[in-house]
């Protein structure tokens, strides 16, 4: 089990870099990534034959100890680690679900604002744990187009470690 996370989380540092570096090259968001231990999905206007180089450097630059490109302000941890944080203060703030107090309402939002602004930093923080920049062993097989739907494609990028 233990490998299964580790795997994932090398793929998710690569799904990230790769997204970076695509970025860098001018791809315009949305786009989007899902990390799985054998490789990792994109999903946005990117052709295989963008994708396919930005992921190879990525890899590279992994390996070189670039790791800072583990870490993206994009990720959806950082949104994730948002909405729990303001959902969690907001419910304390107004009580239990049948004794809500709602005069306490403007309370709650503003410490709901002030979760999802600090979310993103906590969230970026959070990322060291899953994600995991050491490539060493990391190797790409593959880069698949599964389908698209109009200008959106969805691929696989398949790894081996």
């Amino acid at each position: 089990m233990a490998e299964l996370v580790a795997r994932t989380r090398r793929n998710h540092a690569l799904e990230h870099a790769t997204v970076e570096l695509l970025l860098e090259d001018g791809l315009r968001p949305p786009i989007g990534g899902y990390s799985i231990p054998s490789g990792f999905f994109i999903f946005g206007r990117v052709g295989t034959e963008q994708l396919s180089p930005k992921a190879y450097e990525a890899l590279r630059l992994l390996k070189e100890g670039e790791s800072q490109l583990a870490i993206s302000p994009y990720c959806g941890t950082n949104l994730a680690t948002s909405a729990l944080l303001a959902g969690f203060l907001m419910s304390a703030i107004l009580g239990p679900r049948r004794r809500r107090n709602y005069r306490r309402l403007p309370l709650a939002i503003v410490a709901g604002l002030g979760a999802a602004i600090a979310g993103r930093p906590i969230g970026m923080a959070l990322q060291r744990y899953t994600t995991l920049a050491a490539a060493d062993m990391l190797e790409i097989t593959g880069v698949l187009r599964l389908g698209s739907v109009g200008e959106f494609s969805l691929h696989k990028v398949s790894t081996h470690s």
